[in-house]
């Protein structure tokens, strides 16, 4: 069973597995999640223009001016850590020309489920906007498809989403950030563990002295601190990467592999047929709920039932008194 196997053409996706057939008008937020996470996606598209801001500017220093930006100098000689970030920073704007590309044409097929197993498809189609481009209501549309699903189709998901950013996590990624692994534990011996001149005092144990140790370096130098920050947090992101990808591989090798069907062939196939089937139901449910109240309109409106049947009229009748008989 391969991974991803030969793409399917987007061409030769049916009518009905298209957005052109869905009434996006029928999607509509039921609980405050949705808003919530719709901020959320914004509050992650800011922080990937930042990163990539940030990259682009420690690409200048180290190309144009041969200079690291920043006052944490890496544990490798300048020469040689030069040029591991700078080539790492430009294979992460190639991948991500890459995936503009891919993504700028999911979107132009039409095809909903090619668009939702795409990352950067699904948020360039959620913040379109406009009346025309509706970003709101394809978001809800991609939150239909996420809920009400089976294990095994989170784990094929998740397995999917792991193994589309594997080249961005090893090779973009992974020298650079075991490059600042070592900076911050040259840092930590040097200036943060409580041993030497940072040893603890005033019988305070090596826990707290270590915590003592770390707002001692962050008033010497906000700036250093701000950086040390920054790496750690960027190395803890990596490390979570790191381990998804570790899981998805094992996730395929002891379940899916033997779960998807010949029939499919890939991961990438399976994944979309469980999403056109999911689109399917949905779209279905509402379309029979849109037809329902049509229905039950038009029968208002020409005094019918929905079944068709005039209402019975209600006659007023002549009644008798009931007279006792001891009166």
């Amino acid at each position: 069973m391969g991974c991803f196997g030969e793409r399917e053409k987007l061409e030769d996706a049916r009518a009905e597995q298209k957005w052109g057939y869905i009434n996006l008008r029928d999607f509509r937020s039921t609980s405050c999640f949705s808003p919530f996470s719709y901020g959320v996606l914004y509050v992650f598209l800011l922080i990937s223009v930042a990163v990539y801001a940030v990259d682009l500017f420690t690409a200048a220093n180290l190309l144009f001016f041969n200079r690291w930006s920043g006052q944490v100098k890496p544990v490798i000689s300048f020469n040689i850590a030069k040029w591991i970030f700078a080539a790492c920073i430009l294979l992460s704007l190639v991948l991500l020309v890459y995936r503009w590309i891919h993504a700028l044409r999911v979107i132009r097929s039409g095809v909903v489920a090619a668009s939702y197993l795409d990352p950067l498809a699904v948020r360039i189609q959620s913040i379109r906007p406009g009346a025309r481009g509706q970003g709101w209501r394809r978001f809800l549309v991609f939150s239909a498809l996420t809920e009400s699903r089976k294990g095994a189709e989170y784990v094929a998901l998740f397995t999917h989403f792991s193994f589309e950013a594997w080249i961005r996590i090893i090779f973009a990624q992974g020298p650079r950030q075991l490059l600042n692994a070592q900076t911050l534990y040259a840092v930590m011996q040097a200036d943060l563990v409580p041993a030497g001149d940072h040893a603890a005092k005033d019988g305070r144990s090596a826990a707290s002295q270590f915590w003592v140790n770390i707002g001692i370096l962050a008033s010497d130098n906000r700036e250093q601190a701000a950086i040390l920050f920054g790496m750690l947090f960027t190395l803890i992101i990596w490390i979570i990467s790191v381990v998804s990808l570790l899981v998805a591989c094992i996730f395929y090798v002891t379940f899916l592999w033997h779960h998807i069907p010949r029939s499919d062939g890939s991961l990438t196939r399976y994944c979309r047929r469980k999403i056109d089937t999911r689109l399917s139901k949905i779209v279905s449910v509402k379309v029979n709920k849109a037809l329902a109240r049509h229905d039950i309109l038009r029968a208002r409106e020409a005094g019918r039932t929905p079944s068709g049947e005039r209402p019975p009229q209600v006659k007023r009748q002549p009644t008798i008194p009931i007279v006792d008989d001891d009166e």
